[in-house]
């Protein structure tokens, strides 16, 4: 895909729908075309820094942005869920998190805070040589040579805070009552609380659910896939309000 009809673009993105035909399309990566936001875009539109698309290449590809510690140099790299993007020579740092009726949305974050990332853990297999592998939401594989006991007991859906770049493990959050919970799909997505109760008695593991308190509208009750556990207490980042 080279070009991306604004009218067609996921409705996320902070576009004027109709002043031009068309927008950039987010190349693939390690984000749903329609879960992102094309780095050009976070430029020009989100931060304002060029007003015009040759602009916002020519600071792209001199290594000016960085995401996730890394420099990227693709005007269409996809941008999703609890990314970090930087600006050393701002000192700038936002993170990509959902907005309730907003959609995915730059959250502006202190430089100690652009160092860590939290990652849903989608898939945990074994690989060869009898290793555990574990995928979080953002693509990253994250590979154990020694599968210990503590590492048996990280399952799916549970959440990973790791260092960027490096991915170094830093904690892991389990999915559990009374933890800190992130809606990041649905109708209700940016809805933040307390997990309440999950119910997993349903012959269709799909249709699992779960109940948030203390989020902005009170209660609320949504599938247990559209949500990310981000802390125990209290967040272990900020989130929009």
């Amino acid at each position: 895909m080279v070009h991306l009809k604004r009218l067609a673009a996921p409705p996320h993105l902070d576009i004027k729908v109709k002043e031009y035909v068309f927008t950039i399309a987010p190349r693939p990566g390690p984000h749903p075309k329609t879960e992102c936001i094309p780095l050009l875009l976070i430029l020009r539109e989100y931060l304002g820094y060029a007003e015009r698309a040759d602009e916002a290449k020519k600071i792209i590809k001199a290594g000016k942005i960085l995401v996730d510690g890394r420099i990227i140099r693709d005007y269409k790299f996809p941008v999703g869920l609890m990314d970090v993007v930087s600006i050393p020579d701002t000192g700038e740092n936002y993170r990509i998190l959902p907005v309730y009726r907003k959609g995915l949305r730059l959250i502006e974050i202190p430089r100690e805070e652009s160092g860590v990332k939290l990652g849903k853990i989608i898939r945990k297999m074994h690989v060869a040589r009898a290793r555990l592998q574990l995928t979080l939401h953002d693509g990253r594989n994250i590979l154990f040579k020694e599968v210990t006991d503590e590492v048996r007991q990280i399952n799916t859906r549970d959440t990973l805070k790791i260092s960027v770049p490096s991915q170094t493990i830093l904690d892991h959050v389990r999915l559990e009552e009374g933890y800190y919970a992130l809606i990041i799909r649905g109708s209700k997505q940016g809805l933040h609380g307390r997990i309440i109760e999950i119910n997993r008695d349903t012959p269709y593991p799909s249709k699992a659910t779960i109940r948030l308190s203390e989020t902005k509208i009170g209660e609320v009750s949504t599938i247990l896939d559209y949500v990310m556990v981000v802390g125990r207490e209290k967040p272990e980042i900020i989130l929009p309000l």
